[in-house]
């Protein structure tokens, strides 16, 4: 079997090298399953999580793990995702004839987990990024993403690429369910996204459980007019329009009641100036749209002393963060 182009021989020089997966908002509100946004906070912070890869050959893979939400990681690390991914990438190149060494990884757990911030996705993404970057990119980029698919898909007991693919790519991301197409859609550059987390855990799994199992027809008919129109709005650039089509008329009827505080936010942040506002993913996690900087920190002052429970919890004002995942300096 031949080793992986630029694999770390013995005697090799390489440095450690590290790669940032931002945070991500799942759904969109009118695009339940199907669309995601990566962000980014205005004031620098790396909403996201990172992992570096650490030179060295050892007879198994070793994951170290750090950050504001490594306590909150499976005790056992053989139960890691990043280790789950670690072994997938070294299988696949090995069916391809390519030997992968295992290393040392160290994770900085930078998201909180059940948070609806993308925080599997996060770890997914960042961990076969720098894999494959340090294996010279041995696989495409569409088959990384297959793979980041399979991962993530074991985790929330389906397929969704509403976090996968802005976490990878960045921006707005389109995710037709039934393949691994995904599309980038325009983002008002204007429009800010205030987020907040409010410092405790929903389970994914969870959160799909209290979903109906059918939709009556007339929703399904309201719901793909809401969508087109979203995406036409984008397009035209009629934000006006694209802040008034997103609505959730799928999960949110039905989600809102395992979110304390939801409905009060929702109508307190509309009477601050906001355009919209929706549950992240599956949630506790809420954020809200404004176009006008001092709207936004208006929405943010609400949020962190009233939705915000402890102060575990997070609120941030966001742009998309258009650079998706990307190297960054090693941590120490």
């Amino acid at each position: 079997m031949n080793p992986a182009p630029g694999s770390n021989e013995p005697g090799s020089q390489r440095q450690p090298l590290a790669v940032f997966a931002p945070a991500s908002i799942g759904n969109v509100s009118v695009g339940f399953d199907a669309l995601g946004l990566a962000l980014a906070p205005i004031d620098g912070t790396l909403l996201g999580d990172i992992v570096q890869l650490l030179p060295g050959s050892l007879p198994d893979w070793k994951l170290r793990t750090i950050g504001p939400f490594a306590h909150k990681l499976p005790k056992d690390v053989e139960k890691n995702i990043v280790l789950q991914c670690c072994r997938l990438y070294q299988q696949t190149l090995a069916q391809r004839g390519i030997a992968v060494t295992a290393m040392e990884l160290v994770l900085d757990k930078r998201l909180p987990i059940g948070s609806g911030l993308g925080s599997s996705a996060s770890s997914v993404v960042a961990t076969l990024e720098v894999l494959n970057r340090w294996h010279d990119n041995a696989l495409s980029s569409r088959d990384l993403f297959r793979l980041m698919a399979e991962v993530e898909g074991g985790i929330s007991g389906a397929i969704h690429l509403d976090n996968i693919a802005p976490c990878l790519f960045g921006g707005l991301r389109l995710c037709p369910s039934g393949n691994l197409s995904e599309y980038a859609l325009p983002w008002p550059a204007r429009w800010l996204a205030v987020v907040c987390w409010p410092g405790t855990e929903l389970n994914t799994r969870d959160a799909r459980a209290v979903l109906p199992a059918q939709l009556p027809r007339a929703t399904a008919v309201q719901h793909g007019a809401q969508f087109a129109q979203f995406v036409y709005a984008l397009y035209t650039g009629k934000t006006e329009l694209a802040a008034a089509s997103m609505v959730d008329l799928i999960a949110e009827p039905w989600r809102r009641s395992l979110l304390p505080g939801f409905e009060q936010a929702r109508a307190e942040l509309r009477a601050l100036g906001a355009l919209t506002v929706g549950i992240s993913g599956s949630g506790p996690t809420v954020f809200a749209l404004a176009d006008k900087p001092e709207v936004a920190q208006k929405l943010e002052h609400w949020l962190a002393q009233n939705y915000q429970q402890n102060d575990n919890g997070l609120t941030h004002i966001c742009r998309a963060d258009l650079g998706g995942a990307r190297s960054v300096s090693p941590r120490h």
